[in-house]
């Protein structure tokens, strides 16, 4: 079986709230088709390929 590495594609912040995300990406061994949403409801990506994309919010430190 292969590997899938993941790549960092950087950062990437919402247009509708302003939400910090780390994106990256993964390949996959056959199709994936989903979307990558904010909390908030935008759509940041659609994707129908043999990879996914990967949003995880920054949080920030509220002390």
């Amino acid at each position: 079986m292969g590997s899938f590495e993941i790549t960092e594609l950087g950062t990437e912040s919402c247009p509708e709230c302003g939400r910090q995300y780390r994106v990256r990406y993964q390949s996959l061994p056959l199709k994936d088709k989903d979307d990558a949403r904010c909390v908030c409801g935008h759509v940041f990506r659609k994707w129908n390929e043999t990879g996914m994309y990967m949003y995880q919010e920054i949080s920030e430190d509220r002390e």
